[in-house]
């Protein structure tokens, strides 16, 4: 018997700077609403004492929906 074996849908994640330009506005402004957002990918450690910046990729679904939120 043969199970039907669905294909994975990937979401390319782009980084908070691709979409600041995309939508002409500042790199801080994508950093503050996309933060705190499930589903966002966050590389980098936070070390104890110094601020040390996480690096975020968003996903382009997640980033699109939040868009339309935003602004309409």
């Amino acid at each position: 018997m043969k199970a039907d074996v669905l294909p994975i849908q990937v979401d390319p994640h782009f980084t908070p700077r691709f979409y600041a330009e995309l939508w002409g506005i500042s790199e801080s402004t994508v950093l503050r609403w996309f933060q705190d957002q499930p589903g966002v990918l966050k590389c980098g450690e936070q070390k104890k004492g110094r601020r040390t910046r996480v690096e975020l990729r968003i996903p382009f679904s997640l980033a699109m929906r939040i868009y339309q939120e935003r602004t309409a």
